[in-house]
């Protein structure tokens, strides 16, 4: 019976955006599963639609034993404060010390996103796959399911024997994917052997808005690279759009191939790649400064039975990962005269507090927003 550890470590890293992802953020983040150690972790993580219930339920539908030691991630942000994944890295490696000390492990699973920046490391994963590579040896298997907004790098690709990403955006298959990187892990862990390997970096950045699964050109992009994997023997392909808003070396898309043999590999690899950059110029979007777009949307809401006009931010996340307190676009619906408009919304505690002070009708004055990145947007003053 194998013996698989189990850990995760996720984080969606904006450089641009002030600020840091501390412990706070790791224990407690909105939305998820707060952050789970040791024997806790199948029950916490087993009906959720992360990657980690996709591995789990592969791993006990084989049979196979877990070893799980620690699962946590914070929204997306500014970078991750390098103590706080010195703290939790640190942990992860301890404990799969201890139990592989105790009784070798067959295999590791890693439930990571692919595009963690902390503030003194500007490739968190290769980070983590390198202290648990030191930890198991280069002949135990160590796999990964990555988000499709990964940025990949070449020592990623190295350390690791095998990386699944999300094929779609919006995510609908995370647990999939984690179930695929899991049967992999374990069909290398009974071979005895990794699969050939090739990494093609894409020598172009993408829009978050053009990257959608749903439309071209990456729908075509997904579904042509699964085709072509599927047509040599251990062959798979797997394929990240990048998360443009790092200011980091491996920033953008990639793809990673796999194969019974290398000539395989590089072959689906090469084919991929090509496909890739002859593609590049349908990547291109129309982006709108804030004035523009309140101006277009104000001519479209005066249309005859026209309905409400939504200018959304078409983010992997809602800002980016920003700070949520910028008024670019407050400034621009005002200047405008826009009327009967509902900006949703602006993250500023001292303006709330304000607010609450006046209680609900009254009147309050004082700046909004701008506090922390007055750059993309000074604070706004005003009744």
């Amino acid at each position: 019976m194998s013996r698989i550890a189990l850990a995760g470590l996720m984080h969606e890293t904006n450089t641009f955006a002030a600020g840091t992802a501390r412990m706070a953020e790791f224990e407690a983040p909105g939305g998820w599963p707060p952050l789970v150690r040791g024997e806790g972790l199948p029950a916490a993580l087993a009906k959720t639609s992360t990657p980690m219930a996709g591995a789990l339920k592969v791993l006990a539908e084989a049979g196979a034993e877990s070893v799980p030691l620690l699962w946590t991630l914070a929204l997306p942000s500014g970078p991750v404060d390098h103590a706080t994944f010195e703290a939790l890295a640190g942990e992860i490696v301890e404990r799969l010390s201890t139990a592989h000390a105790a009784r070798p492990v067959d295999g590791v699973f890693l439930d990571l996103h692919g595009a963690m920046v902390t503030t003194e490391c500007d490739d968190g994963e290769a980070e983590i796959l390198a202290r648990v590579r030191a930890v198991v040896g280069p002949d135990i298997p160590v796999v990964a399911s990555l988000d499709a907004h990964a940025n990949i790098s070449a020592r990623m690709v190295e350390i690791a024997d095998h990386l699944d990403i999300f094929r779609t955006y919006p995510h609908v298959d995370m647990p999939e994917t984690g179930g695929r990187a899991m049967a992999r892990l374990l069909d290398i862990v009974a071979r005895g052997r990794p699969y050939a390997k090739a990494f093609r970096p894409v020598p172009f950045l993408t829009s978050i808005v053009m990257q959608s699964t749903l439309d071209a050109p990456t729908d075509a992009l997904v579904a042509n690279g699964l085709a072509r994997a599927e047509t040599v023997p251990g062959g798979s392909l797997s394929q990240a759009f990048g998360f443009p808003l790092a200011d980091i070396a491996d920033v953008g898309p990639s793809i990673v191939a796999y194969a019974e043999n290398e000539a395989d590999a590089e072959a689906i690899a090469d084919a991929q790649l090509a496909e890739w950059l002859a593609a590049e110029a349908a990547f291109g979007a129309e982006m709108l400064a804030p004035a523009e777009a309140v101006d277009r949307a104000i001519t479209l809401a005066g249309g005859a039975g026209s309905g409400p006009v939504v200018i959304a931010d078409a983010q992997d996340n809602p800002g980016g990962g920003g700070t949520c307190e910028t008024t670019g676009l407050l400034r621009a619906l005002i200047e405008s005269g826009a009327e009967d408009a509902l900006l949703v919304h602006i993250s500023d505690p001292a303006a709330v507090a304000r607010a609450h002070a006046a209680g609900v009708g009254g009147m309050c004055e004082g700046p909004v927003g701008g506090a922390m990145e007055p750059e993309f947007g000074a604070p706004l003053e005003g009744p």
